[in-house]
């Protein structure tokens, strides 16, 4: 099944909170509805485990805070699908993403 919303390639560092306790990640691409992190150093979690993501886009001063769930995991970092983002953070990563798109 192909992808509904067009990811693109991001290298971010974001917080990912696991149990309430924040860990370092990178990201490896961004879309709409979610992110693909590596793992660091932090405790395994897995499929299916809600988490809490937080990140800034380049070039913004917002700090986009988002509940997400772990959807697919590999040996080096997870697919993480967002839930119900405000209508300002959706805007916020929908105008990135097209801004990124249309430089690259």
């Amino acid at each position: 099944m192909p992808r509904v919303n067009r990811r693109i390639p991001v290298d971010l560092y974001v917080n990912k909170m696991i149990n309430g306790v924040p860990f370092l990640a990178r990201t490896r691409d961004l879309s709409r509805e979610g992110v693909f992190v590596h793992r660091l150093l932090e405790p395994v979690a897995p499929n299916g485990a809600h988490i809490a993501v937080e990140f800034a886009l380049p070039g913004t001063a917002e700090v986009i805070w988002a509940e997400a769930d772990i959807v697919h995991d590999t040996d080096n970092g997870q697919g993480l699908r967002f839930r119900e983002l405000t209508p300002k953070q959706t805007r916020l990563i929908e105008d990135f993403i097209a801004n990124t798109s249309a430089v690259g």
